[in-house]
């Protein structure tokens, strides 16, 4: 803050995204989870105030943590509520920064335009800046203590994973396997809303889709999916590809190209490691093979998802930016999901497929991923 020259930082953590947007402020003050908000003020002198949506969560949230003793509920809108809080830390005619403006992180932004505007209408002595990704840099390399909270989030993914193993029969509702797998992560610590995206098909499209339907499973159906299990307000990201009975050649096929990347990818990750060198061998794996890409790429993990380092061969336009303002070397202690979903083209036109992904944290020597359940193609039994 010093450095930009900063009196105070807004940080407008809005439920969006799987909470992704929460992430700045969830960061400095631990409130968050359930869609909460957790608009923060944060004076460069003296202490912060956290707002949340209702007053009836005020009492809760100052005894659920002892971070930010000044919880407060929103009086007003957003910017009144803000603008008023500024105003009583003398604050009105600063230099006041703000997250969830257009960065390289996200082009768009999150802040409601009709907050920013009235509060330039509200404050009109002070300077609204842009920080653009000043919280996500600092965020980028993660702490022991992070570190440990994502190694709890990775447990809950492998009781996930290992739910459906054991749950998904011929006769089984996809919707029940989904819920099982959901209330493992919930009664085991895990916390809401979290991106679990399921698809149960004979022959899935190469990525999984968002809601699972009341069909009952059936004999050869093809399972993926892709789970960001959430602990403490961390997310890791895993994804695997189930049978129901044996499959077909071809995905076999698939999947052993996809670990067969990822194994390029981990022969090369480490602190001081190019991520374009790395990523590029994992490109040149799947080529080898004959193989389409669907998605293969890394992006950071911690207190939300897409966020620095971020390298995909899928939307390496839209991660220019990204690329550009966090360097091309891994660091020790950055976590990233490492997501390779991948289909042959010569093959049902390309239409269907498999997916395969690792958290991974780079070391101080090479690089090791989180989760612990099986690599292996899922061949699950086809009776009931």
């Amino acid at each position: 803050m010093r450095a930009n020259g900063l009196d105070c930082l807004v940080l407008t953590g809005m439920p969006l995204h799987w909470d992704f947007c929460v992430a700045n402020a969830r960061y400095l003050s631990p409130i968050g989870g359930n869609a909460e908000f957790n608009i923060l003020i944060f004076p460069l002198e003296g202490e912060p105030t956290s707002y949340v949506f209702s007053p009836v969560f005020v009492d809760y949230w100052r005894s659920a943590q002892d971070w930010v003793p000044d919880v407060r509920s929103r009086r007003g809108s957003l910017a009144e509520t803000v603008a008023g809080r500024l105003k009583e830390l003398g604050l009105d005619a600063g230099r006041i920064g703000m997250d969830g403006l257009a960065g390289p992180l996200d082009p768009d932004g999150w802040v409601p335009h009709s907050m920013y505007v009235r509060l330039q209408q509200l404050l009109p002595r002070a300077e609204l800046v842009n920080v653009g990704d000043m919280l996500e840099k600092a965020r980028a390399v993660k702490s022991d203590e992070e570190i440990g909270m994502l190694g709890q989030a990775a447990r809950l993914g492998d009781l996930m994973l290992a739910t459906c193993r054991d749950e998904a029969r011929p006769g089984v509702k996809e919707c029940e396997i989904y819920a099982a797998m959901m209330e493992v992560m919930l009664a085991n610590g895990g916390e809401e809303p979290t991106l679990f995206l399921w698809t149960c098909d004979r022959s899935p499209r190469p990525h999984p889709f968002r809601v699972p339907t009341q069909r009952r499973v059936a004999s050869g159906d093809m399972i993926i999916c892709e789970i960001h299990p959430k602990y403490g307000g961390y997310f890791t990201h895993v994804e695997r590809s189930f049978c129901i009975g044996e499959p077909e050649e071809k995905y076999l096929e698939i999947y052993d190209g996809c670990l067969a990347a990822y194994e390029s990818g981990m022969r090369m990750f480490g602190p001081g490691q190019k991520m374009s060198t790395a990523m590029d061998a994992v490109k040149a794996t799947i080529e080898s093979r004959g193989l389409g890409i669907c998605e293969a790429g890394i992006h950071g993990h911690g207190l939300g998802s897409l966020e620095y380092p971020r390298y995909r061969h899928h939307a390496i336009r839209a991660d220019e930016g990204a690329i550009a303002a966090m360097g091309d070397e891994f660091r020790a202690n950055m976590v990233f999901a490492f997501n390779i979903d991948l289909f042959d083209p010569k093959w049902r036109k390309g239409e269907t497929g498999c997916v395969f992904a690792e958290t991974v944290l780079i070391t101080n020597s090479g690089a090791r991923r989180l989760h612990t359940y099986p690599m292996e193609f899922q061949v699950l039994p086809s009776a009931q």
